[in-house]
């Protein structure tokens, strides 16, 4: 009863909160959460660090894949402790990974990319699940490889469906113009379509696209990593592990590789995108290591996972966590902001 309650509730909670950036996050009112006043200069004013909702959504989408991958590995028997151990050790190399890939790839030193960090978790995550497992046997711990992965793919899917909300604040990883596309395509989109308002939007600053109808890319990625998380989630409940990791990845690095081509943010000049030879590199190999790799596992009991969550060093881990990744992802290095301050006299 508890795993369909809590599938339920997640799907009404995604869509609800997906309908709301969808309508609310490109206003120009909702990429800065915040200004900080830095230093002052020689006419009184003070020159701002703004903070952004890009890092709210980023930081609050990976802190909920994060829980998720734990929830699940718990609802398996999985100790959280070696729960743990995984998601550091991916947070080790994923985090530096989502600013160098993208500074080797677009050749921009001041942007992320959560595509090149997850690639690089691809790569990484089935031999160190596998050889992990095998290291943890004789001491008595259990890291089973399939459900594991399965587990990865699905947190991963969801996580990135909400931090698509933060390439709308941002105005980032934008569509080509309505004016622009296939006629069935500008006809699909004619009424359900992205518009970016305010100059400091990136579709705005880069491309001129300020005010112009868009392909919904950002939208329609969250719908279907959603989807597919969702749905590979339930058969991770059904104990089907190859399918509950098949089809996250494949709705997930499947997507990837077909949304490129209806982006009109620099992908780089070539005919194939740097992330497009990504996304099809983790689809085959992720899809090989499901059938490579031990697939057993106990049925999952999420309320024993949810149990393991609510413990108070795991939650407060999570949040300490959560306000790290604001600040890295946060922190905007392509705006900047001027502030006065002056006393209401008739407060006073």
């Amino acid at each position: 009863m508890i795993d369909t309650v809590f599938i339920a509730s997640l799907t009404a909670l995604m869509t609800a909160l997906l309908v709301w950036g969808f309508k609310t996050l490109p206003q120009e009112r909702w990429q800065m959460i915040a200004a900080v006043p830095v230093v002052k200069d020689g006419h009184g004013e003070w020159r701002g660090m703004n903070l952004t909702f890009y890092g709210f959504f980023s930081a609050t989408g990976s802190i909920f894949g994060i829980g998720l991958v734990l929830l699940l590995l718990a609802s398996i028997q999985v100790s959280m402790l070696v729960a743990g151990m995984v998601v550091a050790g991916m947070l080790l190399f994923c985090v530096p990974a989502s600013r160098l890939v993208a500074a080797v790839v677009e050749k921009k030193r001041n942007t992320y990319t959560i595509a090149g960090a997850a690639f690089v978790a691809a790569m990484l995550l089935p031999p160190l699940v596998w050889l992990g497992g095998k290291f943890l046997a004789p001491w008595g711990l259990t890291l089973y490889a399939v459900p594991t992965l399965a587990a990865a793919a699905i947190s991963y899917a969801l996580a990135e469906a909400i931090g698509r909300l933060a390439c709308m604040s941002f105005g980032c990883c934008y569509g080509i113009p309505l004016r622009d596309a296939s006629p069935w395509l500008a006809r699909i989109f004619r009424r359900f379509n992205t518009v970016f308002h305010g100059e400091t939007k990136k579709a705005a600053y880069a491309s001129h696209f300020q005010n112009e109808p868009l392909l919904p890319v950002q939208s329609l990625t969250s719908v279907v990593f959603t989807l597919s998380g969702l749905l590979g989630l339930l058969f991770f409940e059904m104990q089907y592990w190859r399918l509950a990791l098949l089809v996250s990845v494949i709705g997930a690095w499947g997507w990837r590789a077909i949304a490129e081509n209806l982006r009109a943010d620099h992908r780089g000049r070539t005919l194939i995108s740097a992330y497009q030879i990504m996304s099809l590199i983790a689809l085959v190999y992720l899809s090989v290591a499901a059938f490579l790799l031990p697939s057993s596992g106990p049925a999952p009991h999420l309320a024993l996972g949810l149990a393991e969550l609510a413990n108070l060093p795991v939650f407060l881990a999570l949040q300490i966590l959560w306000v790290l990744l604001f600040l890295f992802y946060g922190r905007s290095q392509v705006t900047a902001s001027v502030l006065s301050f002056h006393v209401v006299t008739e407060q006073t």
